[in-house]
């Protein structure tokens, strides 16, 4: 059977789908085996980015449980998951059925071969540590680098840790030691948690950490 990426983005919370949908775009900007330009029938990068940019600015404004912004935030998934589907059938043409490229792409892998080869979720990442940024409402998250992770996703809390509605996607990273969280509320204290994110989905999350942001 003949590798596949997995575009059933629909059983994706929102949360998760902003995680999901960022992680491949992180994945594959600069990625050395889908160099620009794409195929013409293919999305271009700046397209998934913009469609990207609309739908997260909608993800928070919705927040707000206005019913037009949630709108406008369903609107702008359709739009960027269109993209992602459109953009599948070319990544998968140009890795030839080679996993180990496919598995560069963020998206997960739908082969049963995959998952004879250790396409376990990844582990929660070791020594996850946050500190004050260089300047007011800013952090600087560090963990150790996770192996087989291509990217990884902060999560950041106002309220109760335990409740899992309450955690709100902050970015997805593809480096592991330089990750600045900025536009943070000076005098408010945050929770924060990290996680590796790879082809074959979304790994553990770390422990939780609480911290005072100047």
């Amino acid at each position: 059977m003949q590798a596949k990426l997995i575009v059933s983005f629909e059983r994706l919370n929102e949360a998760e789908y902003l995680a999901k949908s960022s992680a491949i775009l992180a994945a594959l900007t600069g990625n050395p085996h889908y160099q620009e330009p794409w195929a013409t029938q293919a999305p271009t990068l700046q397209q998934l980015q913009a469609a990207f940019n609309d739908h997260q600015t909608a993800y928070f404004d919705s927040l707000s449980k206005d019913t037009q912004k949630i709108a406008l935030r369903d609107a702008t998934r359709v739009i960027l998951t269109a993209l992602l589907k459109q953009l599948a059938p070319y990544l998968e043409l140009v890795a030839q059925g080679d996993t180990a490229i496919l598995a560069t792409t963020g998206y997960g892998l739908r082969n049963d071969i995959v998952h004879n080869q250790g396409s376990d979720p990844l582990p929660a990442p070791d020594n996850f540590q946050v500190t004050q940024g260089a300047i007011s409402g800013t952090l600087d998250v560090h963990v150790s680098k996770l192996f087989g992770a291509g990217a990884y996703d902060v999560q950041i809390n106002l309220g109760d840790p335990k409740i899992e509605s309450n955690w709100l996607h902050a970015i997805t990273s593809t480096s592991c030691l330089n990750i600045v969280l900025q536009g943070l509320i000076p005098g408010q204290s945050y929770w924060l948690r990290i996680r590796g994110v790879n082809g074959n989905g979304l790994g553990a999350w770390s422990n939780l950490l609480t911290i005072f942001v100047n």
